[in-house]
């Protein structure tokens, strides 16, 4: 708080310049744009510089923390680059190997000033010139807690399209792929290969680190001890279709930008149900951060996108690719061997909980070692998304117990 209102006042003041929506803002080392690199080994360090995190100067929770650069994979398998951010604990620790925990962050935005590891130096900004937006790092107080427990953090910004610069926004594996990968650049900077790891995630980052759970094989030295798998969106037609119409409702154009980036073939699908409001709401989405979508398109209905008047959802459920995609992406076919807390919430408005208790029964029933806990807060009226996003911090203490209880 003392940073953050420190960081007000020279604005104010005109003592340190406002950030901007373009990247280089200068407590944030920028790499440019992801690219192709083909040959090059998955989680290979590419380049890599000091980050100032707000919360992370000094005390209470002193830290050095690093915005890095890495290889990794689209879903065809084709390496490019990266960027996530990793924070070094400097508390001090006895208990043998310090644990890390690899964290995939919640939606907060998928243009590319919305980052976390761009996001986590700002904390808070609106920006008044149009296109209204609002930089909100949501997921710095849960970062800073588990630094608060003197455990490492690794987090990650999701890979994009080199092409495009649009997040491969819905594609868990890609995302679960980025984050092993993100381990392994870590170690290059001093991340202990011998530091018990854990794996974190809420919403996206749920669907992320479920899979990462799953994928047993893909980086044969990052074994993580456990996994936390909140609110993952396992059925992504219902969660468009319980979104829609909400406050959240821009999360469609996330998705609809992401599916389109994934290959011609499904860009010539997708847009072809699109009108002409429904491509300038998505391009308005997809180049703004959460804050910002909020006002571009909550409560607004995707009916209004579409040639035919009909919800995105009910369309993209008839579309081929499509449906093979989310049915690609959907968990629950292969069995973590580790531990896992999986987690929902009864009344979330964002992510329903009937998918996610049938992962629970599928994961169960493959004989992992499943620890289920339900949310039963009472819903909040409005479709604001509080019912998703509000569980998520009322039980962290819980879920992260959990959690450093298997590492420690």
């Amino acid at each position: 708080m003392q940073q953050g209102s420190e960081a007000v006042f020279r604005r104010i003041m005109g003592l340190s310049r406002r950030p901007d929506r373009k990247p280089g803002f200068d407590d944030v080392p920028h790499f440019g744009a992801a690219v192709r690199v083909p040959g090059l080994k998955h989680g290979t360090l590419v380049n890599a510089a000091p980050l100032k995190v707000l919360g992370a100067r000094g005390e209470p929770n002193p830290a050095s923390s690093y915005r890095f650069e890495y290889i990794t994979g689209d879903s065809a398998g084709r390496a490019i680059t990266a960027t996530g951010a990793v924070l070094f604990s400097t508390r001090p620790w006895t208990t043998g190997p310090r644990p890390a925990i690899a964290m995939a962050p919640s939606t907060q935005g998928v243009a590319q000033h919305c980052d976390p590891s761009h996001t986590c130096a700002i904390g808070l900004n609106a920006f008044y010139d149009k296109p209204f937006d609002a930089i909100i790092a949501y997921e710095l107080p849960v970062i800073l807690w588990f630094l608060a427990h003197g455990l490492d953090v690794v987090f990650i910004d999701y890979p994009r399209d080199p092409a495009t610069g649009v997040q491969y926004y819905c594609d868990s594996i890609a995302a679960a792929k980025s984050l092993l990968d993100a381990v392994l650049a870590s170690r290059q900077l001093g991340l202990s290969p011998e530091a018990p790891l854990g794996l974190w995630g809420f919403s996206q980052g749920g669907g992320a680190t479920g899979w990462a759970a799953q994928l047993q094989d893909y980086a044969p030295d990052v074994r993580p001890k456990a996994a936390v798998v909140g609110a993952p969106p396992v059925d992504l037609f219902r969660v468009l279709d319980t979104v829609d119409g909400g406050l959240l409702t821009g999360v469609i154009a996330y998705a609809i930008a992401g599916l389109a980036v994934n290959s011609s073939e499904m860009f010539e699908e997708i847009m072809s149900v699109l009108n002409e409001r429904g491509v300038s709401d998505v391009l308005k989405n997809i180049t703004s951060c959460a804050g910002g979508s909020l006002l571009a398109s909550g409560y607004s209905s995707s009916r209004g996108w579409t040639h035919q008047g009909t919800p995105l959802a009910d369309i993209l459920d008839d579309l081929p690719l499509v449906v093979a995609e989310f049915g690609k992406q959907k968990l629950g076919r292969v069995a973590p061997e580790i531990p896992v807390l999986l987690w929902g919430s009864k009344n979330d408005d964002v992510i329903p909980i009937d998918p996610i208790r049938e992962l629970r029964d599928s994961w169960a029933d493959k004989g992992t070692p499943l620890t289920w806990h339900e949310s039963q807060a009472p819903r909040v009226p409005g479709r604001t998304g509080l019912n998703h996003f509000g569980p998520y911090f009322r039980n962290l203490e819980k879920y992260s117990g959990w959690l450093i209880d298997h590492l420690v």
